[in-house]
């Protein structure tokens, strides 16, 4: 059983060799991070990760550009938020991308000429995850497109739909909603709304396990909580202290933060800006 909503968050320092990615990073993200790591020398916010059930390894769920970046500069030890991935409350969605900068039909085109990718036409079930994407002007129907069997031909297939706009010349954002007059009026060049499946736990810590990585942006990770504003200077996470020290700073750490009462817990839905 997961812990309570309101319970103190399990943060740990552990070993980036220890972690399981299941997508890909954005290389633009990651080089504003190490732009920004590097002139404070601070992580703001730890990334998220989850213990499993027969394994010693933590499976990555939120902040994979972030450890991509510490990476990038050699650290060797990270601060995380450890979440139970059994726990019902945490769930796996999905973001659905805008791509703008190109027309429609150029963008359908492309994606059918995939080999193996079929589109259909007609509703989905709102329980539906067999499909690939979903491709929604709001001029025509949505068009739905299916192909691969099992999870991995379905990641090589959701990598490839997506190398088609994300490497290109349109640009693309993520959204969690599918309002496509909302969506118009917020992203200038609105071309067309991708939408994705909800994915499964299973499904994702497989994917992981095997090696394989999902594209960046589509996997939406909702926790029971999420630690904001811990901020950890990076020298400390450098350093050569072994592991264990570094982490009875952090016992310390934490626990003059609840002394001093800097500690608050927020229940209400929350948008951050300058992400």
């Amino acid at each position: 059983m997961g812990a309570p909503t309101g319970s103190f968050p399990d943060l740990r320092v552990v070993s980036i060799e220890d972690l399981l990615r299941h997508e890909d990073v954005d290389l633009e993200r990651v080089a504003r991070l190490l732009d920004r790591l590097s002139a404070d020398g601070v992580l703001r916010n730890p990334p998220v990760v989850a213990r499993m059930r027969q394994s010693r390894k933590f499976l990555l769920l939120d902040g994979a550009n972030r450890v991509s970046a510490l990476e990038n500069l050699e650290i060797p030890h990270l601060l995380v938020q450890v979440e139970d991935f059994d726990d019902p409350a945490l769930e796996i969605r999905h973001w659905n991308h805008v791509v703008r900068d190109i027309e429609a039909r150029t963008l359908t085109r492309k994606i059918h000429d995939i080999p193996g990718v079929v589109a259909r036409g007609g509703d989905l079930r709102r329980d539906s995850t067999d499909f690939l994407v979903t491709i929604s002007t709001g001029e025509n129907a949505p068009t739905h497109l299916y192909g691969g069997g099992g999870i991995g031909e379905r990641v090589f297939y959701w990598r490839s739909i997506v190398e088609v706009y994300h490497r290109g010349d349109a640009r693309m954002d993520r959204v969690s909603h599918d309002d496509i007059e909302t969506l118009r009026s917020h992203h200038p060049h609105f071309g067309a709304l991708v939408s994705f499946p909800d994915f499964r736990k299973e499904d994702i810590r497989a994917i992981a396990e095997a090696g394989e990585r999902l594209p960046s942006g589509v996997t939406r990770i909702l926790v029971p909580r999420r630690v904001l504003g811990f901020n950890l200077r990076l020298p400390l996470l450098k350093s050569n202290l072994p592991l264990e020290e570094k982490r009875r700073w952090l016992a310390e750490e934490i626990q003059h933060k609840v002394t001093e009462h800097k500690v608050r817990y927020y229940q209400e839905p929350t948008f951050v800006f300058d992400d």
